[in-house]
C-alpha cells in the first residue's frame, strides 16, 4: 500500500496571483475595487495560462495610466474569463479614468446582472455617476456665474478659458496651471477647485491633487464631490505611504512606521489593511489604548467592518475591560457583511479571548458545530474547540480553587491583561502598497511562514528547520505538528514522520485536527482502525476526493472492514470514470489501474496455483507460495490452493493452504514421478505491513513410495521496484530481490536460497496491452545440508513474460501466466550452480 503525504489543512496565502482574482490593481484613479475584498464570497476559478497574462498586462497598463491599453486587454481578459468580477471593475477603472463615465456605467450594470448585488460594484457606480458631472467645460459667457458670484471678467475669465481649453485638449498639466491661476483671483469658485483637483490627478501629480482638495474642503467645507475625488486620489498616495511604512516596521523602526501607517490611514481609509499595519506597529510597542482609538476610527468610518470590531474587542480585553470587550465581541459576530472564512478567522480570535477568560463553553458553542470548509481556518477551529473542551474538564477544579481562596477582581484583570492571546498580523508588499493578513494567536507563526516559503521553493532542508522551529515554539499546535510530518515526508525521512506521527498520536493531539488531516496522520502512524474511523468522519463533512477515498480503503482492509474497503473502492473507481476535466483532474489510467488492483486484492479470498519448474543446478528463483525444496537435474510439477480465513488484511496476510508435488525426470537413477509425490497442509502469514516477509509451518505427507513426512517450518523475504505493471509507460526498470530458508524439523536438515534480478520490463502493446517481457541479469545462490556443506553461486541472463487476464470494472486483471528462463554461470561452489532454471506458473 502507498503511503500518501499528510494533506495540511493550513496553507499560507500566496501573495501575488490570489489577489489578482480579489481586487484590481490600484491606479490614481483605479481605487474603488481596492475596497477590502475579503467581504465578499465570490469566488471564481483562479487566474491561469492566456487569461492570467492577459489580466497581468491589463494592470499593468493601469497602473502606468496607459488607460486605452488597459481598457484593451481588460476586454480581452473579460472575453477569456467573464466568470472573474475584478476583471470587470478593472475594465470600469480604466473607461473612468479616461472619463468614460457612460461606458463605465454600462459596463457595472453588465456586471450586476452576472454577478448579482455586490458591494464593491455598488460602490464602484456611485463614484462614477458623481463623476458623471465634472467641472463644467461650456456656459462661461453668461451674464452671472452659475454659483451666484460676479461674473468672470479680465485676467480671470482668460485663465479660466485657457484652464478649460486645455483641460479638453488633454492637456492635464496646463489645466492645472490655469485653474491655479483661477482660484488665486476668485478663492470663491468652488467648480475652479474642482476642475484643479481633476487637472492635477489626471496630469499625475497625486500630491497636488490632494492639496487642492483639502484647500477646497477647508474653504466650501466637505461635500461628495470632494470626499470622491479624495477617494480616488489617496489611494495612489495611500500605497506609497503604506510601502514605506512597511519598510520602516521592517528595518526596526517601528515609531515611523506607526506614523506612516496613520498618514496611509488618512490618505485611504478604505483600505483596512492599511489599518491593520498601524495596529501591527501599536501592538509591537504595546499601546493598547492606541490600538482602542485606532479601531475607534475605523468603526466610525464602517461600522460594517467585522475585523474593527474584533480588534478593538481585544484591546479592550487585553486592558481588563472585560464588559466593553464582551461588547464589541457581540457586534462582531453580529456582521453578516463578510465571507466564511473572514468570519470564521475572526471566531477563532474571539475564541482565544475567551479562553484566556477562562470561558471554554463559549468557545465550544461558538465553534462546535461549524463544519470544515476546506481552508486555513478548519485547523484553526478544530484546535480551539480541542482546548475548550480540554479547559473545560478542569473547571470544576479551578471553581474548587477559586473558592477557596478567591482572587480579588484586579488581580483577576491582570491574570486575565497577561494571558490574553495577540492575534499575528503578517504584513507584505503588494501593487497595493502592502497587503496585511490577520490570524489569531500563533508563537510559532513566524517559523511556520518560512517553512511554507522554504516547502514552496523546493526547499527542502530549510523548510524542515523552519517546521521544526514552529514545533518548538508551539508544541501543542497540532496544525505545526502536522507540518512537521509533511516537511519530513519531503526530505524522505519517512521514518521520522512516521515517529512524529505517532508521537502526536500519543499526545491526543488528533481532537485537535480536522477529521481529514487526523487521518492521514492515524494512518501513518499505524493506527488504521482510528484512521478508518476519522476517513468516514471526514466524508460525512465533506465528500472525499477519488485519491482521499482510496487511502480511506486501505486504512479500512488493514483495519479488516473488508466491506466498507470494498465499497470505497468501488465509488472511487466510479467518481474517477465520472469526473471530466477541470481543476481537479481526473486521475491517471495507472491510478485508475492501482484502484482496481486495490479492489481485487480486496475481494479475493482464495485462489490456486499450478507451476511446473525446472533446475539444471541449483534451488529454483520464485516465492514461498509456489515452491518446494527438491533435488537438482530434475522437473517439478505442482498443485496448491489456498484460503484467507479472515480475508484479506491489507498489507498483512494470513492464508491457509494445501499443495501437491512431484518430481519426474530425475537423472542419476534418482526416484522420480509417482513415487516422489508428496502433499502439505499448512500455514503462512505476513505480520509486518511494511516489511514483505512470510513465515509459514507445514505438515508434509508422504504419498509416494520416496516421499518422507515431515514438519517444514520456512521464511522468505523479498523486494524489488517497478514489480507491478504500469500503463503510464511502455517500459520501466525492474529489481527484484528473493531469499528464502527453511528447515525439517524431523530430517533435522536445512535449506536456503537468495536471488537478485535487475533489467527492464516491456510492455508489447503491439500483442496486447496485457503482456509483458522482462530481460534481466540475475546472481543466485543456494544451500542444502542433505546435499554438502558447499554454497553454490552463479550468475546469468535471463527473461521472464508474463500474460495477465481476468478483469473487470472493478478488478484488475486477477490471473495470469508466468514463464521464466534462466542460464547461469558458475561463480563459486559445485556444479549446481550453472545450468538452466526454468519456472512456470499458472495463477487464478
Amino acid at each position: 500500500m502507498r503511503q500518501p503525504n499528510v494533506i495540511p489543512a493550513r496553507a499560507f496565502q500566496q501573495r501575488l496571483p490570489a489577489r489578482l482574482v480579489t481586487a484590481a490593481l490600484a491606479s490614481a484613479l483605479c481605487a474603488p475595487t481596492l475596497l477590502h475584498a475579503q467581504a465578499h464570497d465570490t469566488k471564481p476559478l483562479p487566474l491561469a495560462g492566456a487569461a492570467y497574462r492577459v489580466a497581468q498586462q491589463a494592470y499593468d497598463a493601469c497602473k502606468r495610466r496607459a488607460y486605452s491599453s488597459c481598457v484593451a486587454l481588460a476586454r480581452e481578459a473579460i472575453r477569456q474569463r467573464p466568470d472573474v468580477m475584478s476583471l470587470h471593475l478593472l475594465l470600469a477603472d480604466a473607461l473612468a479614468a479616461q472619463r468614460q463615465y457612460a461606458q463605465a456605467e454600462r459596463v457595472l450594470n453588465g456586471a450586476t446582472a452576472r454577478f448579482g448585488p455586490d458591494r464593491q460594484l455598488a460602490e464602484q457606480r456611485r463614484r462614477v455617476a458623481a463623476l458623471r458631472a465634472p467641472a463644467n467645460t461650456a456656459g462661461h459667457g453668461q451674464a452671472k456665474d452659475e454659483e451666484g458670484g460676479p461674473l468672470l471678467t479680465g485676467d480671470a475669465l482668460e485663465a479660466a478659458q485657457n484652464a478649460y481649453k486645455a483641460y479638453n485638449a488633454k492637456d492635464f498639466a496646463g489645466a492645472a496651471r490655469y485653474a491655479n491661476e483661477v482660484t488665486a483671483l476668485r478663492p470663491d469658485l468652488k467648480r475652479f477647485r474642482l476642475l484643479l483637483i481633476d487637472a492635477s490627478s489626471a496630469a499625475g501629480d497625486d500630491a497636488a491633487a490632494w492639496n487642492a482638495d483639502m484647500a477646497a474642503v477647508r474653504q466650501f467645507g466637505d461635500s461628495e464631490p470632494l470626499r470622491i475625488r479624495r477617494e480616488f486620489i489617496g489611494v495612489g498616495l495611500g500605497m506609497k505611504v503604506a510601502e514605506e511604512a512597511l519598510n520602516a516596521r521592517q528595518s526596526g523602526d517601528t515609531a515611523r512606521a506607526i506614523e506612516l501607517a496613520r498618514q496611509a490611514v488618512v490618505y485611504a481609509p478604505a483600505r483596512f489593511d492599511y489599518r491593520l499595519q498601524l495596529i501591527d506597529g501599536l501592538l509591537a510597542t504595546g499601546d493598547l489604548p492606541g490600538v482602542e482609538r485606532a479601531m475607534d476610527d475605523a468603526i466610525a468610518y464602517d461600522d460594517t467592518e467585522i475585523m474593527a470590531w474584533t480588534l478593538r474587542g481585544y484591546a479592550r480585553a487585553a486592558q481588563g475591560k472585560s464588559e466593553a470587550a464582551n461588547a464589541d465581541l457581540a457586534q462582531a459576530l453580529k456582521q453578516t457583511d463578510a465571507t466564511a472564512a473572514v468570519r470564521r478567522s475572526m471566531q477563532t480570535i474571539v475564541a482565544d479571548i475567551w479562553l484566556a477568560q477562562g470561558e471554554p463553553q463559549r468557545v465550544i458553542d461558538m465553534l462546535g458545530t461549524l463544519k470544515p470548509i476546506d481552508d486555513d481556518t478548519d485547523s484553526l477551529i478544530t484546535m480551539r474547540v480541542h482546548s475548550a473542551r480540554l479547559q473545560l474538564k478542569t473547571v470544576q477544579t479551578t471553581a474548587q480553587a477559586a473558592t477557596a481562596a478567591p482572587a480579588s477582581p484586579a488581580e483577576t484583570a491582570a491574570q486575565r491583561v497577561a494571558v490574553a492571546a495577540r492575534p499575528v498580523i503578517d504584513c507584505a508588499s503588494s501593487e497595493f502598497g502592502s497587503d496585511c493578513d490577520l490570524y489569531p494567536a500563533d508563537p510559532g507563526f513566524v517559523p511556520a511562514q518560512a517553512a511554507a516559503r522554504a516547502a514552496e521553493a523546493k526547499n527542502t532542508k530549510a523548510a524542515l528547520e523552519f517546521a521544526r522551529q514552529a514545533v518548538e515554539a508551539a508544541p501543542q499546535d497540532a496544525q505545526h505538528r502536522v507540518d512537521l510530518v509533511n516537511a519530513l515526508i519531503d526530505a524522505k525521512q519517512e521514518r521520522a514522520a512516521t515517529s512524529e506521527s505517532k508521537a502526536i498520536v500519543d499526545d491526543g493531539l488528533l481532537d485537535a485536527l480536522p477529521p481529514l488531516s487526523a487521518a492521514y496522520i492515524a494512518q501513518r502512524a499505524g493506527d488504521d482502525k482510528v484512521a478508518s474511523d476519522l476517513f468516514e468522519r471526514a466524508d460525512q463533512i465533506t465528500p472525499l476526493s477519488v485519491d482521499e477515498r482510496t487511502d480511506a480503503a486501505y486504512s479500512a482492509l488493514a483495519a479488516r472492514r473488508n466491506q466498507l474497503a470494498i465499497a470505497h473502492l468501488e465509488r472511487a473507481i466510479d467518481e474517477g470514470l465520472a469526473q471530466p476535466e477541470g481543476d481537479d483532474p481526473p486521475p491517471t489510467p495507472q491510478a485508475m489501474l492501482d484502484m482496481r488492483e486495490a479492489h481485487a486484492e480486496a475481494t479475493r479470498n482464495w485462489g490456486f496455483d499450478a507451476t511446473l519448474s525446472y533446475r539444471g543446478g541449483g534451488m529454483p528463483s520464485g516465492p514461498l507460495l509456489a515452491t518446494t525444496p527438491g533435488d537438482a537435474n530434475a522437473w517439478q510439477a505442482g498443485l496448491e490452493a489456498y484460503w484467507r480465513p479472515l480475508g484479506p488484511l491489507g498489507d498483512r496476510m494470513f492464508e491457509v493452504y494445501a499443495r501437491a508435488f512431484e518430481s519426474f525426470g530425475v537423472k542419476g537413477g534418482e526416484s522420480s514421478g509417482a513415487q516422489t509425490l508428496q502433499a502439505s497442509v499448512g500455514a503462512r502469514v505476513k505480520p509486518f505491513a511494511d516489511v514483505n516477509a512470510i513465515f509459514a509451518i507445514e505438515r508434509v505427507i508422504p504419498i509416494g513410495s520416496a516421499a518422507n513426512g515431515d514438519w517444514l517450518a520456512r521464511a522468505a523475504y523479498s523486494d524489488g521496484f517497478g514489480t507491478e505493471r504500469r500503463i503510464d509507460v511502455p517500459s520501466w526498470w525492474t529489481g527484484r530481490l528473493y531469499a528464502e530458508a527453511g528447515r525439517y524439523l524431523q530430517a533435522g536438515t536445512n535449506y536456503a536460497t537468495a536471488n537478485a534480478e535487475f533489467g527492464r520490463t516491456y510492455r508489447i502493446d503491439s500483442v496486447s496491452p496485457r503482456w509483458t517481457v522482462f530481460p534481466y541479469v540475475v546472481v543466485g545462490a543456494d544451500y542444502d545440508s542433505s546435499v554438502n556443506s558447499s554454497v553454490p553461486i552463479g550468475a546469468g541472463v535471463g527473461v521472464s513474460t508474463r500474460y495477465v487476464f481476468r478483469e473487470s470494472k472493478y478488478d484488475a486483471p486477477q490471473s495470469y501466466v508466468d514463464l521464466s528462463l534462466q542460464y547461469r554461470f558458475k561463480l563459486a561452489g559445485d556444479d549446481r550452480a550453472r545450468g538452466v532454471f526454468f519456472n512456470a506458473i499458472y495463477s487464478y
